[in-house]
This record gives structure tokens, sequence and C-alpha cells, in this order.
């Protein structure tokens, strides 16, 4: 390798190496932080916050559909006090429907929303459904898991950049970007992100179900870090080839 590559892949490796030293010390402020919120946030007493989110929805249906709509979006129902109203409603294809006026107890899933209790009044040629959630109460300690994980999250990722700080490191010195030690740099960084993808999956899954009032959220998989592990093992194999090449031509020469 000639010496005017060589010299700019020392630069790069030097300029790598500090903007990781710069993005590490951030992060391991961060982290700090963030275990400073969440010890401060599990000293308080289990209810020292309670927060009851009840979702609204209103759904305004044409009359003349609200019938056959109304198998789609309700179903069964029940009603929500003890004495059921004597008036039913009945669509033309004798389909039972709530009365107007009255509030019942339904299963309404609509825009990852379930919804409880609705009631169902008329606006001219307009049936509106004004349905309401059952109550997602949240107390100030459910969010220590979230920070617990945020904090872990924080504190893999400074040390996924302590490695790529390494991994820079060695460019800065070596004779050839084909060396054992910069692939070993790699490798360890490309299995560091692994504990990366496993609290961000978590911490989001956590965090998201928590803002989500009461919505299925499912699980956040955090596939760009995944993705940047498997590409990273892809260019451990490359590098490793290369070394070999290194090898066979060092020993040719």
């Amino acid at each position: 390798m000639n010496s005017k590559t060589l010299s700019k892949i020392h630069k790069f490796g030097k300029a790598g190496k500090l903007v990781m030293t710069v993005l590490m010390v951030v992060a391991m402020i961060a982290a700090a932080a963030s275990l400073a919120a969440t010890i401060f946030v599990a000293s308080l007493p289990k209810d020292a916050v309670t927060v009851r989110v009840t979702n609204h929805a209103e759904f305004r249906i044409n009359a003349n559909e609200f019938d056959s709509l109304w198998d789609i979006l309700g179903g069964n129902f029940s009603y929500a006090t003890d004495k059921d109203p004597e008036d039913m409603l009945k669509g033309e294809n004798g389909k039972i429907a709530p009365p107007e006026n009255q509030e019942f107890e339904t299963e309404l899933d609509f825009f990852d929303q379930s919804y409880s209790s609705a009631e169902i009044s008329s606006d001219g040629s307009t049936k509106v459904i004004d349905a309401a959630s059952l109550p997602s109460e949240y107390r100030s300690s459910d969010l220590v898991a979230v920070l617990v994980f945020l904090t872990l999250f924080v504190a893999s990722v400074a040390a996924a950049l302590f490695v790529l700080r390494k991994l820079f490191a060695v460019l800065a010195v070596c004779d050839s970007p084909f060396c054992e030690e910069f692939v070993q740099k790699m490798k360890a960084f490309g299995f560091a992100l692994l504990p990366v993808a496993l609290f961000a999956t978590v911490g989001e899954t956590l965090s998201t179900a928590f803002l989500s009032a009461g919505r299925d959220t499912g699980v956040c998989v955090q596939w760009g870090v995944l993705i940047a592990f498997a590409v990273t093992m892809c260019l451990v194999t490359v590098f490793k080839y290369g070394v070999q090449l290194q090898k066979e031509s060092d020993e040719t020469l």
C-alpha cells in the first residue's frame, strides 16, 4: 500500500476516533442523567402521581347504511344499566341495533383502539355513535421500568461507541486495514450492537405501551440496529478474506 493511501487511512482513523470519543462522552452523560432520573422516580411513593386517560371517538354513519354497518362495527352489545329499555331499533332485514340515547356496553375496535361503551343519537340523516374506552390508569411507578431500559440502552450505546473508537484507533496506526486486529475490532463492534438492539426494543415497547392510553401497540423491534449488525458481520467476512489475501501477497513478495 502506497504512503499516500496509508496517510489518508490514518487521517480517517484519527478523525473517527475523535468523533467517537465525543459521542461516547455524550452517551455516558446521558446514561448518568437517565440513571439519576430512574433513581428519583423509583424513590417516589407508588401513587405519587396517578393519571387516568379515557379515549373518545365519534362515528358518523349515514342512516340508510347504519343497520348493515352496525354488524361490522359493533356486533354484540349489552346495556350499561340493569334495566333494558323496552324499545329496540330494528332494521329492514330484522337486524337488531341498540336504541338511541341509551348507553350500552359493546366492543368496538377501530384505529388500534378498543372502545367499551357507546351511545347512539341522530343528527338529521346521520347516525352518531359516541364511543368511549375504559379508563387507562398510569402511576409514576410504571415509569420506572421505562427509565431502567432507557438507561441500559444509552449505556449500551456508549459501550458500542467505545468499541467503535478502538476500531478507528487501529485505523489510525495500522499498516493496512486488512489485518487481524482490525477484523477483531469490527467483529466486537458487531456483537456490541446486539445489546443496543435488545434494550432499544424493550425500552421502546415499554414506552410506547406506557404512552398509548390503552392501545395494543405490540412489540417495537429495532430492525435498523439488527440490519447494521448483519451488515457488520458481512464486512467482517469480507475483511477476513482480505486479510488472507494480504498474507499471501506478503509471502509472495
